[in-house]
């Protein structure tokens, strides 16, 4: 029996995020390894060899950082955030794999990011990437970030409201989706 497509309700990529573990190393490290060299300039910042690829994974601290994605299913790793927490502020990075872009991962990573920034006091959430990073640039324009510019290089930042805040956004957000879209609302 051929399975049914579930309706995009239930298709979310938010969903099948989980959050990486020191014993996911190796993973993550095949993640990064799978870029183009193209795609880990644009991930980087710069030109890395697979040594540096290796190099930095070992130094990920996975009790500071939070690193999360979506795993296939087979062990790899789709889309990766890496959020580095400190003093207030967060730095996100991300990547997906060739095969899951434009289909919305990278999105969700990053709204999955807010919403651990806000839940962990994050008042700051901060994003530096290449300013021809088309999809990086497309996130951070629709989160509304405050983006600057300059010798090819962006810096974008989003003040993150506190989490009792940011739930009661989103509570305000789907009420009026709803209103627009004509859909009833009902008690859970």
């Amino acid at each position: 029996m051929q399975a049914q497509l579930l309706p995009r309700q239930v298709l979310d990529w938010v969903a099948l995020l989980e959050r990486l573990h020191d014993d996911d190393r190796p993973g993550l490290c095949a993640h990064y390894l799978a870029l183009a060299a193209e795609d880990r300039r644009l991930r980087f910042g710069l030109q890395v060899t697979d040594e540096f690829i290796e190099k930095f994974v070992e130094r990920v601290d996975f009790g500071r950082d939070v690193v999360f994605g979506v795993c296939s299913g087979s062990g790899r790793w789709l889309g990766i955030g890496h959020l580095v927490p400190g003093n207030g502020a967060a730095e996100l990075g991300l990547s997906v794999l060739p095969e899951a872009r434009g289909k919305g991962l990278g999105a969700a990573i990053f709204r999955f990011a807010v919403a651990h920034a806000a839940r962990n006091g994050v008042r700051r959430l901060f994003m530096h990437f290449l300013t021809r990073n088309k999809a990086i640039l497309s996130i951070a324009r629709s989160a509304r970030m405050a983006i600057e510019s300059e010798a090819g290089e962006s810096d974008a930042h989003l003040v993150v409201p506190p989490y009792p805040e940011f739930v009661r956004m989103l509570i305000a957000a789907s009420d009026n989706t709803g209103q627009r879209s004509g859909e009833k609302t009902a008690s859970a």
